[in-house]
């Protein structure tokens, strides 16, 4: 359930109508800024950096003539479009993430939402256009700072008649032109958010919510500051027209660099009890090693034996918990119908059920758990898995590709067993090395010739990190699949370096 919470009134901070020169720290921008993230769409939709989801007749398209992505939805209930930066952007303590792009709102429709900035479900910062319409804000436009601190989801919407940037651009700029909008944030809890547009070459500020000392705050402005770059359309009711939101480029931008990510660094590869796999003679992309990061990135309760008694569409039923009442309240329940990862969010419990609704939609579940299945309730991964080196060994000359996953195309294995690393109980990896066969699935990202007897050594660090679905029920896997063109067995090892960051 969403709570609407306007925070009413101006707040009283100095704001200066250009902050071109300043981060939210209010320290000096230099030109030593970080492009952390950035969307080209000369090829087009790019699914190893963006998902998009749709419902209801909601479509996402790419428009190559006009280099844009066109977001539409019918005049349909619950209908939704979405498309979401695959990875969630670390944020770095101590610097301001910033994120710049050009969006075309369309018209404000009653019933309709429609935004975009840094956030997902749960957590993060959005300019948004809903159907509300006044004398002073014609438009229906606000930014909205939405948390999900506490299990239950809370949204501090400001509309733009309350705006404390500058008031005569807010007053004068026409929301259905095509806007160079921007945000930046610190997070630290009490961080500050500000809200811009860029005109005529300067970052004009329209709002800002400093939450340090706030009226009415007593935690976090969101639960965490890790956030991916949304753009949004969603009906919460009939609306009366068909209306298209186009976006086009995006930046991410860290102020004063990025750091380099340190520690958390693992080794994922075949097991020591089995260091070597046999490449049959003639053998075509035989699956070696795959890994992927674990669907639940913080698991609290994980219920391997005893399984749930029962499940419908909006609740799932285990006979011998004792919980406390909504004490999984905002958290999130994974379970496996047929052999697919399902993934539902904790609206409510009792002490032996959970009330559940769809991560993205709100409403009833596509697939109902199934009594008899083991689950685990938690927080959804949304950390991230960078690969940085490739080693490989082979007693014959063998040819090496690197496999990931995408949306709509996961990685097709026969016989995968993925298991923790029992050498490293923090890395929240899971590694295979059962698998006894690959169909041509996700896309090649890497390849390399490897001599016989001549280990091979390889810095991977340009490959794109392991991430999860917008709906937290499929991780990203990634595959070194080997094929032996040669006359004899080829006994194959496989190891990558790669590090974690945690969501």
């Amino acid at each position: 359930m969403k709570i609407f919470n306007n925070t009413g009134g101006k707040a009283p901070v100095p704001v200066t109508p250009d902050v071109s020169s300043s981060d939210v720290f209010g320290r000096l921008k230099t030109s030593n800024h970080q492009n952390i993230y950035d969307s080209d769409f000369e090829y087009g939709p790019q699914p190893l950096r963006w998902e998009s989801f749709t419902a209801n007749g909601g479509t996402v398209t790419h428009l190559p003539d006009t280099g844009g992505v066109r977001m539409r939805v019918p005049t349909t209930s619950g209908a939704i479009s979405l498309r979401q930066s695959r990875p969630y952007h670390r944020y770095q303590p101590g610097k301001s993430l910033f994120m710049a792009s050009a969006v075309t709102f369309g018209t404000a429709l009653a019933n309709q939402f429609n935004r975009v900035g840094f956030f997902d479900d749960s957590n993060g910062a959005f300019f948004e256009q809903n159907g509300t319409v006044t004398g002073t804000n014609p438009s229906g436009m606000c930014v909205v700072v939405r948390s999900d601190a506490g299990g239950v989801i809370t949204e501090n919407r400001v509309t733009l008649d309350e705006w404390n940037g500058d008031a005569t651009t807010k007053a004068t700029i026409n929301w259905a032109r095509i806007q160079m909008l921007w945000i930046e944030y610190a997070w630290y809890g009490a961080g500050t958010v500000r809200f811009g547009v860029t005109i005529n070459g300067k970052q004009i500020l329209l709002h800002a919510i400093p939450f340090g000392n706030r009226n009415n705050q007593t935690g976090a402005w969101a639960r965490t500051g890790n956030l991916p770059v949304r753009y949004e359309q969603r009906n919460a009711g009939t609306t009366a027209a068909q209306n298209d939101m186009i976006h086009y480029g995006v930046s991410v931008l860290v102020e004063g660099g990025a750091d380099d990510q340190r520690g958390f660094t693992y080794a994922y590869g075949n097991p020591q009890t089995a260091p070597r796999r046999a490449v049959a003679v003639a053998a075509s992309r035989f699956p070696v090693m795959s890994y992927r990061g674990r669907p639940m990135g913080t698991q609290e309760y994980t219920q391997a034996t005893a399984a749930c008694t029962a499940g419908t569409t909006t609740s799932l039923t285990a006979g011998t918990a004792a919980w406390t009442v909504d004490q999984w309240r905002g958290r999130f329940v994974n379970y496996v119908v047929s052999g697919a990862l399902n993934v539902a969010r904790v609206v409510s419990n009792t002490s032996t059920v959970l009330t559940l609704a769809d991560v993205v939609t709100g409403g009833a579940l596509a697939v109902a758990p199934v009594a008899g299945q083991a689950y685990t309730i938690g927080l959804i991964n949304r950390g991230q898995l960078l690969p940085r080196r490739l080693q490989v060994t082979s007693d014959q000359p063998v040819y090496v590709e690197i496999f990931v996953s995408r949306p709509g195309s996961a990685i097709n294995l026969t016989g995968s067993n993925f298991v923790v690393n029992a050498a490293a109980p923090n890395s929240f990896a899971q590694i295979d090395s059962s698998a006894t066969a690959f169909t041509l699935s996700g896309e090649c990202v890497y390849s390399i010739f490897v001599p016989a007897n001549n280990p091979v050594d390889q810095q991977i660090d340009n490959l794109f990190p392991l991430v999860n679905t917008i709906a937290g029920a499929t991780p990203d896997i990634l595959t070194v699949a080997v094929s032996n063109p040669g006359a004899s067995i080829a006994n194959v090892s496989v190891q990558i370096i790669g590090q974690e960051a945690m969501s």
